[in-house]
């Protein structure tokens, strides 16, 4: 018996070794297949898109170009660029793999999960151009816009589907760019939709932008990637990531940018984290022109003091609130503020705040005489203002209001409908009557307050795609700021008397 005992254990001993040599084996050989993934050569693919992708003095050279150059030698990433004739074949390769990527390709949600993505490097800005002025006043309301003469287009491009979707029917469409800025410099037709970006460098050599096209609206705000087919190492995305962010954060990028646009200015590039926000004072609006050109408000204070204790100040974006509110939808560390934070939204977003105080009210002029106590005397009104796309236009939609005016872009816009007599009434929140009658030389006497519709926070609200650490990071450095005062320092230089939220 102690015979064959130590025999089986000798026999255990053996498997158990064996075993253990195999796992070890399996081990090193995923190691090494890893490792082998890692160091593959990317091939990197693009379409000449000046200033981002094009060929100059027989090098592929350009923004995207440049910087996903620098990112991927940075972070120790072999790759090959070449030049693709056309989108579509570039975009199926970058799809099917293997080790490809493709760049100055805009991050939507519709291609969210298609690539592996690292960026952004550049960033594209929509807009329809007039060639000469003709009075039309910046921003001009989209709902005004589709009843411009007609409108070149590049066919499938984004800047023409974006308008498509949007209901456009005065396009005119070109097979390419080309053919679309000819006609537009020629009078063909007398606007014309384009990345602000790609106009501006294809107009640079002339000398014909400045002084002669003008900006009629910007109604989409897009970030180009490097798009990485999906079998792309983990490893290698992220590192390309960090680096890019690096570049950002060096100023390297705007180094880059400024080679091949000169007169851009930093403001009008991506950050680490994308920040929008819109013309509302006082939380937030634009003052200057040019080089003077700020970013201001109380929201604004808040934000950049916490970005201060992060260590890294993001520029912020001032733009239409339709467009900023759907890039903070989708896009990854991205934000828009002030965001009320109402039931409807609240599984959209990430949220750090409250940082304001929303409290509507309907508001008449005190010479109409009307009185508005219940909702169903401010439904049997003629009309009701308010700006497209704010919650305040979701409580108007959502409580079947049959007398919406929801035409106004900005505040500004709603409340002049008000003034003006173009509407019966106007629902905006309390702080921004106030200081747009101050903004006016308007005597708050001649304006009634009404029924009070709606009290929510404004916040800062990110993106589901944005990191957690991040959003706590934030609402930690806010939390922070409440309880040292200094929260309580800038809400008293905008609202002093006014309860904090």
């Amino acid at each position: 018996m102690k015979t064959i005992k130590t025999k089986f254990m000798k026999n255990k001993l053996f498997l158990i070794a064996t075993s253990f040599l195999m796992i070890t084996a399996i081990f090193i050989l995923n190691s090494c297949k890893k490792d082998d993934t890692e160091n593959e050569t990317i091939q990197v693919a693009g379409v000449p898109f000046n200033p981002n992708y094009f060929i100059s003095d027989g090098k592929i050279v350009g923004i995207d170009a440049d910087i996903a150059a620098k990112a991927m030698q940075n972070a120790g990433v072999e790759y090959n660029m070449s030049m693709s004739d056309f989108w579509p074949g570039a975009y199926d390769a970058t799809l099917n793999g293997p080790n490809k990527a493709l760049l100055t390709t805009a991050f939507t949600p519709e291609r969210k999960d298609f690539f592996k993505w690292a960026g952004p490097t550049s960033q594209s800005m929509f807009g329809i151009f007039e060639n000469g002025y003709s009075g039309l006043v910046y921003p001009m309301p989209i709902e005004e816009c589709m009843l411009l003469p007609p409108i070149a287009v590049v066919k499938n491009w984004m800047e023409t589907t974006t308008l498509e979707e949007l209901g456009f029917d005065n396009l005119v469409y070109y097979d390419t760019y080309d053919e679309a800025l000819n006609a537009f410099l020629n009078g063909e037709v007398k606007f014309i939709a384009s990345d602000f970006y790609h106009l501006a460098a294809e107009l640079k050599p002339s000398g014909y932008y400045i002084g002669n096209v003008f900006t009629i609206t910007r109604y989409r705000t897009v970030y180009n990637y490097i798009a990485f087919s999906k079998d792309v190492s983990d490893v290698v995305v992220n590192k390309v990531q960090n680096e890019i962010e690096n570049l950002i954060k060096d100023q390297s990028m705007v180094s880059i940018v400024n080679d091949y646009l000169p007169a851009m200015p930093s403001d009008y590039m991506p950050g680490t984290i994308q920040l929008f926000t819109e013309v509302s004072p006082p939380n937030n609006f634009g003052t200057g022109q040019g080089t003077e050109r700020k970013v201001e408000g109380s929201a604004v204070d808040f934000v950049n003091e916490i970005q201060r204790r992060t260590g890294y100040v993001n520029k912020i974006n001032l733009s239409l609130w339709n467009d900023a509110y759907a890039v903070a939808q989708y896009l990854p560390n991205s934000a828009v503020f002030t965001t009320a934070r109402t039931p409807e939204r609240e599984n959209m977003f990430q949220w750090v705040g409250p940082v304001s105080s929303s409290r509507s009210h309907f508001y008449t002029l005190a010479s109409s005489g009307l009185t508005i106590e219940t909702l169903e005397q401010a439904k049997a009104l003629q009309s009701i203002a308010t700006p497209n796309g704010w919650f305040t236009h979701d409580f108007l939609v959502n409580n079947n209001f049959p007398n919406i005016v929801a035409t106004a872009i900005t505040s500004q816009d709603a409340f002049n409908q008000l003034i003006t007599g173009e509407v019966d009434a106007l629902l905006l929140t309390d702080v921004s009557v106030k200081w747009l009658a101050d903004l006016n030389d308007i005597p708050m006497s001649d304006i009634t307050q009404q029924m009070e519709a709606l009290n929510f926070n404004g916040y800062i609200a990110f993106s589901l795609s944005t990191p957690a650490s991040t959003v706590q990071q934030w609402q930690s450095h806010l939390d922070a700021m409440k309880t040292d005062g200094t929260f309580e320092t800038i809400w008293n230089k905008w609202f002093e008397g006014i309860p904090m939220p």
